[in-house]
Protein backbone atom coordinates (compact mmCIF):
# COMPACT_ATOMS: atom_id res chain seq x y z
CA UNK A 1 0.00 0.00 0.00
CA UNK A 2 1.33 3.35 -0.98
CA UNK A 3 1.67 6.19 1.86
CA UNK A 4 -1.44 8.58 0.79
CA UNK A 5 -3.59 5.30 1.23
CA UNK A 6 -2.55 4.20 4.65
CA UNK A 7 -2.46 8.15 5.52
CA UNK A 8 -6.18 8.10 4.12
CA UNK A 9 -7.05 5.24 6.26
CA UNK A 10 -5.31 6.42 8.94
CA UNK A 11 -7.34 9.43 9.00
CA UNK A 12 -10.99 7.55 8.52
CA UNK A 13 -9.97 5.60 11.65
CA UNK A 14 -9.01 8.52 13.64
CA UNK A 15 -12.30 10.47 12.87
CA UNK A 16 -14.62 7.10 13.29
CA UNK A 17 -12.82 6.36 16.78
CA UNK A 18 -13.72 10.22 17.55
CA UNK A 19 -17.19 9.78 16.72
CA UNK A 20 -17.37 6.94 19.26
CA UNK A 21 -15.70 8.98 20.99
CA UNK A 22 -18.01 11.83 21.28
CA UNK A 23 -21.22 9.44 20.81
CA UNK A 24 -20.81 7.96 23.66
CA UNK A 25 -19.67 11.22 25.73
CA UNK A 26 -23.25 12.88 24.91
CA UNK A 27 -25.98 12.42 26.86
CA UNK A 28 -30.14 12.87 26.75
CA UNK A 29 -31.24 15.84 27.81
CA UNK A 30 -35.07 16.85 28.80
CA UNK A 31 -37.51 16.48 31.33
CA UNK A 32 -37.20 13.68 33.92
CA UNK A 33 -38.85 11.32 34.63
CA UNK A 34 -39.25 11.44 30.71
CA UNK A 35 -42.93 12.26 29.52
CA UNK A 36 -45.22 9.28 28.35
CA UNK A 37 -45.37 9.69 24.32
CA UNK A 38 -47.78 8.12 21.77
CA UNK A 39 -47.38 8.56 17.97
CA UNK A 40 -49.05 6.54 15.01
CA UNK A 41 -49.97 7.29 11.30
CA UNK A 42 -54.27 7.53 11.24
CA UNK A 43 -56.40 8.14 7.45
CA UNK A 44 -59.73 8.75 8.56
CA UNK A 45 -62.57 10.39 6.76
CA UNK A 46 -63.33 13.69 7.74
CA UNK A 47 -67.09 14.70 8.73
CA UNK A 48 -68.71 17.63 6.76
CA UNK A 49 -66.72 20.77 9.03
CA UNK A 50 -63.73 18.91 8.21
CA UNK A 51 -63.46 17.26 11.82
CA UNK A 52 -61.90 14.09 12.39
CA UNK A 53 -61.91 12.07 15.69
CA UNK A 54 -58.60 10.17 16.55
CA UNK A 55 -58.00 7.73 19.76
CA UNK A 56 -54.87 7.16 21.54
CA UNK A 57 -54.10 4.70 24.11
CA UNK A 58 -52.06 7.12 26.66
CA UNK A 59 -54.59 6.86 29.36
CA UNK A 60 -54.72 10.03 30.03
CA UNK A 61 -55.58 13.65 28.66
CA UNK A 62 -52.68 14.55 26.30
CA UNK A 63 -51.06 17.94 27.45
CA UNK A 64 -49.49 18.50 24.02
CA UNK A 65 -50.30 16.92 20.50
CA UNK A 66 -48.63 17.38 17.29
CA UNK A 67 -50.27 16.60 13.72
CA UNK A 68 -48.20 16.90 10.27
CA UNK A 69 -49.77 15.72 7.60
CA UNK A 70 -48.84 12.90 5.06
CA UNK A 71 -49.18 14.26 1.87
CA UNK A 72 -48.72 12.02 -1.38
CA UNK A 73 -47.83 15.05 -3.42
CA UNK A 74 -47.74 18.91 -3.27
CA UNK A 75 -51.62 19.05 -4.56
CA UNK A 76 -52.59 17.91 -1.36
CA UNK A 77 -51.73 20.00 0.83
CA UNK A 78 -53.70 20.62 4.21
CA UNK A 79 -53.75 23.06 7.33
CA UNK A 80 -54.10 20.25 10.48
CA UNK A 81 -54.94 21.51 13.78
CA UNK A 82 -55.93 19.92 17.08
CA UNK A 83 -59.43 21.18 18.59
CA UNK A 84 -59.01 23.08 21.74
CA UNK A 85 -60.46 21.17 24.35
CA UNK A 86 -61.08 17.97 22.73
CA UNK A 87 -58.53 15.92 23.89
CA UNK A 88 -59.48 13.10 26.38
CA UNK A 89 -58.28 10.14 28.34
CA UNK A 90 -59.10 8.46 25.03
CA UNK A 91 -59.00 10.64 21.95
CA UNK A 92 -58.79 13.99 20.61
CA UNK A 93 -60.11 15.69 17.25
CA UNK A 94 -58.58 17.11 14.14
CA UNK A 95 -59.64 19.54 11.69
CA UNK A 96 -58.85 20.15 8.12
CA UNK A 97 -58.76 22.72 6.05
CA UNK A 98 -58.16 22.84 2.37
CA UNK A 99 -57.66 26.55 2.56
CA UNK A 100 -57.67 28.81 5.46
CA UNK A 101 -61.51 29.73 4.64
CA UNK A 102 -62.28 25.86 3.48
CA UNK A 103 -62.74 22.77 5.20
CA UNK A 104 -61.66 19.19 3.85
CA UNK A 105 -65.32 17.79 4.11
CA UNK A 106 -66.31 14.40 3.52
CA UNK A 107 -62.46 13.60 2.40
CA UNK A 108 -59.97 10.94 3.32
CA UNK A 109 -57.20 12.46 4.81
CA UNK A 110 -53.78 10.85 6.26
CA UNK A 111 -51.80 12.42 8.90
CA UNK A 112 -49.18 11.27 11.53
CA UNK A 113 -49.04 12.68 15.34
CA UNK A 114 -47.67 12.54 18.68
CA UNK A 115 -49.30 12.78 21.83
CA UNK A 116 -47.65 13.63 24.77
CA UNK A 117 -48.97 13.04 28.64
CA UNK A 118 -47.42 14.59 31.72
CA UNK A 119 -44.61 12.57 33.48
CA UNK A 120 -45.38 10.91 37.13
CA UNK A 121 -44.04 12.78 38.78
CA UNK A 122 -42.53 11.50 41.82
CA UNK A 123 -44.17 11.49 45.38
CA UNK A 124 -43.09 14.33 47.47
CA UNK A 125 -42.01 13.39 51.57
CA UNK A 126 -44.04 14.51 53.86
CA UNK A 127 -42.03 17.02 55.79
CA UNK A 128 -41.75 15.40 59.48
CA UNK A 129 -43.18 17.93 62.26
CA UNK A 130 -40.41 19.19 64.72
CA UNK A 131 -41.33 20.44 67.86
CA UNK A 132 -41.02 24.37 67.48
CA UNK A 133 -37.83 25.44 69.46
CA UNK A 134 -38.24 27.39 73.09
CA UNK A 135 -35.99 30.45 73.32
CA UNK A 136 -35.42 31.80 76.75
CA UNK A 137 -33.66 34.74 77.66
CA UNK A 138 -31.48 34.63 80.98
CA UNK A 139 -32.62 38.37 82.54
CA UNK A 140 -31.07 38.96 85.81
CA UNK A 141 -33.14 39.55 88.75
CA UNK A 142 -32.67 43.29 90.61
CA UNK A 143 -30.32 43.43 93.39
CA UNK A 144 -28.84 40.22 92.32
CA UNK A 145 -25.60 41.54 90.45
CA UNK A 146 -23.73 44.35 91.34
CA UNK A 147 -23.48 46.81 88.61
CA UNK A 148 -20.10 47.28 87.30
CA UNK A 149 -18.46 50.36 87.97
CA UNK A 150 -15.97 51.77 85.98
CA UNK A 151 -12.41 51.73 86.86
CA UNK A 152 -10.97 55.36 85.86
CA UNK A 153 -7.99 57.14 87.61
CA UNK A 154 -9.05 59.76 89.52
CA UNK A 155 -7.96 62.85 88.65
CA UNK A 156 -5.67 65.07 91.00
CA UNK A 157 -5.73 68.33 92.11
CA UNK A 158 -3.37 70.53 90.85
CA UNK A 159 -2.46 74.05 92.69
CA UNK A 160 -1.29 75.24 89.11
CA UNK A 161 3.02 74.92 89.76
CA UNK A 162 3.82 72.03 87.29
Amino acid sequence: MGNKVRTALAGAAAVTAGAVAFAGASAAAGQSPAPAVQAGQVTCVTDGSGYCTVSHGLGVVPEAILVSAITPNAANGLLLSTVQGSATPTTFRVRAMASQATPKTNGRISFGYAAYAAAAMPDTPTPTDYPTPTVTADTPTPGTSPEPTPDFPTPTPSDGNS
